[in-house]
């Protein structure tokens, strides 16, 4: 059965006065929707299409400290009040804690371009339409294979009430591309090669152009070769310091981490944790961001604010717990939905531009690497990673000298963000990260004389 947005409304507030009147000290409803739809390519043929609508509702309750959570996705108002026993149940049976606190009611300002209107109406068809476009450039060049690709489309409607005030709704759209690629002529092969493309705006979806840079990508790393070890410098793409940088500085900023000892960064505020050349921003209300919501999971504003000025360690990312914790009010970073009690992750996390190009930080390498994707592992409790580097070019005195195979680097990623000596002014949108090129000295190199 479809739920309107004022049957959403009279159902949220008709639980949260049952709630009340059963005597719960706090309660908080969530609702979300999720309309979608995808088409998925592998080996360079298309399968099945598919699409998925689901509709849920969970409900915390708070009773003498204790906190009990319940969910379903039976959306008829009779079961979604016996939710409120569950949570109650459950609340009856687990520990007091003086921090199961729930936010106040705030003000809350809608967030500009994160709803499509005219991408909110795409249909199978049309995603099948772009796959198609995707191929048929991509495949330009015989010799590039498609292994994996996905093209996905997400209509989403969250909303909340609580005790304390809030009721509140805001839709969202977000479409998505993603290939794995390599390319193969005779007996040389390349290495794979990722694309990725998000944005709340269909249009914005540069289909062509990524499928053109991905087959690029992978023809120019046919003939690498391996490298001698070295020490050098190394510059990662936006796309390399997802994984190898930010989400291990993701995970070091999360308050929970911080308050359970885990943390490399459990006792640096307002202290350096990287070169003064690093500032980062997270802004959870961007126009357009894939990160930015009206509210968070709790139904709190996620504000904008500095994590790391120049080096410095400014702030963490708060729930209401780890904010009551520290004695402090939540900065809007709650995260999950409906099936779950709020986790704790980043809005947007932009990283402020440097004053060159990434071409200009190329020329000023000596030697070192080009790292277009990084696979390997990183610890981030300690810091250590140790990875293959994927797509990478051997740069030589400011010049782009060959693709370069079978190389690996490693060190401490806490470490070497004091090794940062460049930031290009050029970035690029990678999933909720604004992401530059990164330049750093002094980085292991392993190449074939230590593979052997």
């Amino acid at each position: 059965m479809e739920r309107k947005k004022d049957d959403v409304l009279a159902l949220g507030n008709e639980i949260v006065s049952e709630g009340l009147s059963r005597g719960i000290d706090d309660i908080e409803v969530y609702y979300q929707d999720v309309d979608s739809q995808e088409v998925v390519i592998e080996k360079n043929d298309l399968q099945l299409p598919k699409a998925d609508k689901y509709k849920g509702i969970g409900v915390r309750v708070c009773k003498d400290m204790r906190i009990g959570f319940a969910a379903t996705n039976d959306m008829e108002t009779n079961s979604s009040k016996n939710l409120l026993d569950e949570a109650l149940i459950l609340a009856q049976n687990s520990p007091p804690d003086r921090n199961n606190v729930f936010p106040a009611k705030a003000n809350l300002s809608e967030v500009k371009d994160i709803y499509d209107s005219e991408g909110a109406e795409i249909e199978l068809n049309n995603l099948i339409e772009i796959s198609k476009d995707f191929m048929t450039e991509i495949k330009k060049d015989d010799r590039v294979m498609v292994e994996s690709a996905s093209f996905s489309a997400n209509i989403i409607n969250n909303a909340i009430f609580t005790s304390k005030g809030i009721s509140s709704q805001y839709q969202k759209t977000f479409f998505s591309a993603q290939a794995l690629s390599f390319a193969r002529e005779k007996e040389l092969v390349s290495s794979f090669d990722i694309e990725y493309l998000a944005s709340c705006f269909l249009q914005d979806l540069s289909i062509k152009k990524s499928a053109a840079r991905l087959r690029d990508k992978v023809v120019a790393s046919l003939g690498a070769e391996p490298v001698e070890s070295f020490k050098g410098e190394i510059l990662l793409t936006p796309f390399a310091a997802v994984s190898l940088i930010m989400r291990p500085i993701v995970f070091a900023i999360n308050s929970e981490n911080v308050q359970n000892g885990i943390s490399p960064w459990k006792n640096k505020l307002t202290e350096r944790v990287s070169s003064n050349k690093l500032t980062i921003h997270d802004d959870g209300t961007e126009a357009g961001g894939i990160g930015s919501k009206k509210f968070d999971r709790e139904g709190v504003f996620p504000e904008k604010f500095t994590v790391i000025e120049k080096g410095i360690l400014q702030e963490l990312l708060y729930n209401s717990y780890t904010a009551h914790r520290a004695g402090r009010k939540s900065n809007g970073r709650a995260a999950g939905g409906a099936q779950s009690t709020p986790g704790i992750s980043p809005g947007n996390l932009i990283v402020a531009p440097g004053k060159k190009s990434s071409k200009d930080l190329i020329k000023d390498i000596k030697k070192g690497l080009l790292v277009n994707r990084y696979s390997g592992s990183v610890d981030p409790v300690s810091g250590d990673f140790s990875g293959v580097v994927k797509g990478g070019e051997l740069i030589v005195q400011g010049k782009r000298k060959q693709p370069v195979r079978e190389v690996m680097i490693s060190g401490n990623i806490y470490d070497i963000l004091d090794q940062i000596i460049g930031i290009s002014q050029n970035r690029e949108d990678i999933m909720n990260y604004k992401l530059p090129y990164m330049l750093f000295s002094d980085i292991s190199i392993t190449g074939k004389d230590s593979l052997n």
